[in-house]
């Protein structure tokens, strides 16, 4: 059976990956298309998608700082002999 400190270790390491890759979907940087628009240009749409956005990628860096955050612990807790 797994310790405790394992446990701890793998799921701090599990947050931070989900959080790196969901923090990469979102990013500015991943956007193939980059401001404007024409006259059709659905404003309301862009906000909504950019507010979404602007969420998930608050999300994934407070699971990244989790993952961070239980990664550090785990260094602290003794392990079994």
């Amino acid at each position: 059976m797994c310790d405790l400190k394992t446990l701890i270790n793998s799921l701090g390491l599990l947050l931070t990956i989900i959080g790196v890759y969901v923090l990469f979907i979102n990013s500015p940087l991943n956007i193939s298309e980059i401001g404007g628009g024409g006259a059709s240009t659905d404003v309301n749409a862009i906000k909504m998608q950019t507010q979404r956005a602007s969420r998930l990628m608050k999300f994934s860096i407070y699971t990244v700082l989790a993952g961070t955050v239980l990664q550090l612990v785990s260094n602290f807790i003794p392990s079994r002999s």
